[in-house]
């Protein structure tokens, strides 16, 4: 078949994989179609975390029919036993003569097993099919995979000079009910949020997702809260649900932590972070938020966690609201605080991919430069 013909059905396969979306995290989404003389025969996707792998299913419903035909599956098919056996040795029993790649599985223990096996078995491989789609479909993945951490985004509301609360900390609202609004979408595609310490002792935050969200089903996002050795808030209001609550602190103040948080009425897990003078190791909480199978990470303020992420390179997508209204204030916090750089030339470029209005709100998206030195 031509390239249009294997995009044709790679779409297809991709559109199938997006079904899990809410239910898969820390696995891949993956899609499978199986096709004979360009018609579909059956298809199938991975429905939720440690189920039956998408090619698995469409080969179930295929049946014999599957003897002689095309298989197309976004992710190359593994090798090796885990929560489930292989996948690339059903398809061989069941005949399939050619299968269609999207992007070759960067998990060690099937990166390109799948597709040697397939080869050695007079098996047709085709692969790189839409790649950048179905790496982009498994951005948290694909992070996750190779560098042992959440895919971070970085959310920011700000005024037009830059402010994310008054000179009293006060917050509510910056941005508009629209933008509110995306947020609260943008939540529902994370297994996490995070927010800075101040963000939970001044705004007392819920981290709330729409009511009906899907993602809610399976418990996500699990909410992540840095915290320091102060008082924690009467019935903070992140324990108004069921979902999974982290407090992160820093190591050396575990002990004193503790103590004061013998009398938080919730249930909550706490997640000691390695800290050099109070400052917390934002590599070694975000490796220990993927050691959680942590795999899309939204973080949600303040300045100096977000100055700390941009500085460290961890930042893979970034969220500004700009609003168009003014604060001023000396005192009032920024969106980016820090140390900062000490030139404009060592500026941290924003890379705009996207912007979008949202009622009288601008939405920027985009990456940060990321460098190989600290300033």
């Amino acid at each position: 078949m031509n390239l249009e013909t294997h995009e044709k059905w790679m779409g297809l396969a991709l559109r199938l994989a997006s079904r899990g979306k809410y239910s898969v995290s820390p696995n891949p989404m993956v899609g499978a179609c199986i096709v004979k003389g360009d018609r579909l025969i059956s298809s199938g996707y991975h429905r939720k975390f440690g189920g039956p792998h998408a090619e698995r299913i469409a080969l179930e419903r295929a049946g014999r029919r599957a003897r002689g035909a095309t298989l197309y599956v976004t992710l190359e098919p593994c090798s090796s036993w885990q929560k489930t056996p292989p996948c690339a040795s059903l398809i061989l029993e069941r005949g399939i003569k050619e299968v269609v790649i999207g992007s070759l599985d960067p998990n060690p223990l099937n990166h390109r097993k799948g597709i040697a096996y397939l080869k050695k078995n007079q098996i047709r491989v085709v692969w790189g099919i839409l790649e950048s789609k179905v790496r982009e479909q498994n951005q948290g993945f694909f992070t996750l995979i190779a560098q042992g951490r959440p895919f971070v985004t970085l959310k920011m509301a700000v005024t037009l000079d830059g402010k994310i609360a008054t000179r009293e900390g006060k917050s509510r609202w910056i941005s508009s009910a629209l933008s509110r609004n995306f947020v609260h979408q943008l939540r529902t595609q994370q297994d996490a949020v995070l927010v800075g310490k101040n963000t939970f002792y001044l705004d007392d935050p819920r981290i709330t997702v729409p009511a009906r969200a899907r993602c809610l089903k399976n418990g996500r996002p699990w909410k992540i809260v840095l915290v320091s050795d102060e008082k924690i808030p009467h019935k903070p209001r992140i324990f108004q649900d069921s979902r999974m609550v982290f407090f992160a602190c820093p190591r050396s103040k575990m002990k004193s932590i503790l103590k004061k948080m013998e009398t938080v009425p919730g249930a909550f897990n706490l997640l000691p972070v390695e800290d050099k003078n109070g400052e917390l190791d934002i590599r070694d909480l975000l490796g220990k938020l993927g050691g959680l199978g942590i795999a899309r990470l939204l973080v949600e303020g303040g300045g100096e966690l977000a100055w700390s992420l941009i500085r460290s390179g961890c930042v893979d997508h970034a969220v500004w609201i700009l609003a168009p209204k003014i604060f001023g204030g000396r005192d009032a916090k920024t969106s980016v605080e820090g140390r900062g750089v000490a030139s404009p030339d060592q500026a941290y470029g924003f890379i705009v991919e996207k912007t979008s209005k949202s009622g009288q709100d601008f939405i920027f998206q985009g990456k940060i430069e990321k460098k190989d030195k600290k300033e």
